[in-house]
């Protein structure tokens, strides 16, 4: 995995405890893990943000491929890959998706905030 991630353009890339990886979005520089998963890897991303039901629905109606849920108080996503030779197309996909997690936990962050709260 670490080659196929080095290999696919993620920055930081660097195995964790109990079998992790660790790497970085190439847009946004947020960090995310691949874990071992039943025969794949399960690649997940939290936001310190917690959506809504209704943001989770939507979400997950239109990226069935990477479930959002709520991870210890955060939103997260967690897609699962298989392991193989060509794993390119699958972390194209999990990088465009992970970025559009973060674009919208951005603005659902913002939405949350109260009037002269700031940034």
């Amino acid at each position: 995995m670490i080659a196929a991630l080095r290999a696919a353009g993620f920055a930081g890339v660097e195995p964790g405890a109990d079998g992790a990886v660790h790497a970085r979005l190439p847009a946004s520089l947020a960090e995310f893990t691949a874990m071992p998963s039943g025969s794949g890897w399960a690649l997940s991303l939290c936001w310190p943000v917690r959506a809504s039901q209704a943001q989770i629905a939507a979400w997950n109606e239109g990226h069935p491929r990477a479930v959002m849920d709520i991870w210890q108080g955060e939103t997260r996503i967690v897609m699962q890959v298989r392991p193989g030779p060509d794993l390119g197309p699958d972390l194209a996909l999990w990088a465009d998706l992970a970025a559009a997690m973060v674009t919208g936990c951005i603005r659902w962050r913002r939405a949350q905030r109260a009037p002269g709260e700031g940034m």
